[in-house]
This record gives structure tokens, sequence and C-alpha cells, in this order.
């Protein structure tokens, strides 16, 4: 992988214009846009910019094309089987919201578990809480080896029959860890979890 490469994709990544050597950590809160995607959306507005399913006229039609094609994108590179599973959110925290109370409300029980990580921010916390404390499930949290790496073994000794969700980050924007995501849904999915 060609860091360099990657970081030229980045304008608040050029020291030139930027007037120093930057290093950005907080993409959890506010990520820094690649080049590629600043223009892509300088494009859509420019050229294509209406309401998606709201009109009948040609650049109505151009909107819903460009929005409905990007689902078929998304479906793609993440390997979902259908089209319909890619919901399009406004970031993290509503998206995680919305797994939360409309799903877990109506589907978790007393006894049943949600598997998380020490790593996860509070959009990743605080809405399982909610929702253990409305339903009487139970919050399960995974925790970390010596060097603050996730504890893989810990995290895989806690899924069970009753665990139904195991939500995690992909990246800790505390300690810089790429999280195997593979590994993890796979174990989740093993006992009928939801990851």
């Amino acid at each position: 992988m060609d860091i360099e490469k990657i970081r030229a994709d980045f304008p608040y990544l050029d020291s030139k214009n930027v007037g120093k050597e930057v290093i950005y950590l907080d993409t959890a809160a506010t990520s820094q846009k690649p080049v590629q995607v600043i223009e892509a959306v300088d494009k859509y507005y420019k050229y294509k910019n209406a309401n998606p399913h709201r009109g009948a006229h040609f650049l109505s039609y151009e909107a819903t094309q460009a929005y409905e094609n990007s689902r078929d994108e998304i479906k793609e590179y993440i390997g979902a089987k259908h089209r319909e599973e890619v919901i399009f959110t406004r970031n993290a925290t509503e998206a995680l919201n919305l797994i939360a109370y409309s799903y877990a409300l109506d589907n978790l029980h007393e006894g049943d578990e949600i598997l998380i990580t020490i790593l996860e921010h509070h959009a990743n916390l605080v809405p399982w809480q909610q929702v253990c404390k409305k339903t009487g499930a139970k919050l399960v949290y995974a925790y970390l080896k010596d060097d603050y790496s996730l504890d893989y073994e810990d995290l895989k000794s806690k899924i069970n029959k009753n665990t139904k969700i195991v939500s995690f980050t992909g990246a800790s924007n505390v300690t810089g860890e790429i999280i195997d995501v593979k590994k993890i849904v796979g174990w989740a999915h093993e006992v009928g979890a939801i990851a």
C-alpha cells in the first residue's frame, strides 16, 4: 500500500497548501474527503441537483438515476445480496439509532444479549444501553489485551446462543486498530446473531 499515493487524494493532507505536515485522527467525528468525492459531489450539484423520486422532469430523473445507481454500486462493494439492503442515512450515529430503535426494541427480550467492544464510541454504546433498559436484554462487553488491541478470544468467548446483536467499530478512533470484521461477523452468524 502506497501511503503517499493515498494521502495525495486528500486535499487537507497536502502540506504545501496547508502550510505544515498534517496527520488527521478525528475521522470518527468528521472525515476528510478524497478529491474524487469532492469532484463527484461538485459534478452532482452542477448537473444533477434535484430531488430524487420527487419529480417527472429531466433533472429529477437524473438525480433519481444517480441515487439508485449508487445503491447498486454500494451493494456490489459491500457484497450485499440485494440492493434493498442498502439504506442511506446521514451518518453512523443515525444508522445505529435506526437499528436500535426500529429493530432491537421490537425483537429483543429479557435474557437476550447485545455484544459490543470496549472500543466503541458513544454512538455505538448509548442506543444499546437504552434498548437493554427497555427490553431487559443484557449488554456484554469484549475487552482489550494489554497492548490495547481487541482481545478476539474474549470477544469470541462471549458470543453464545443468547447473543442476538454484535455491534462494533470497523476501526477505532482511540487506538487506531482496524478490526477484523469478517471474523467477527462470521462468529456472530454462527449463532444466528446479526452483526
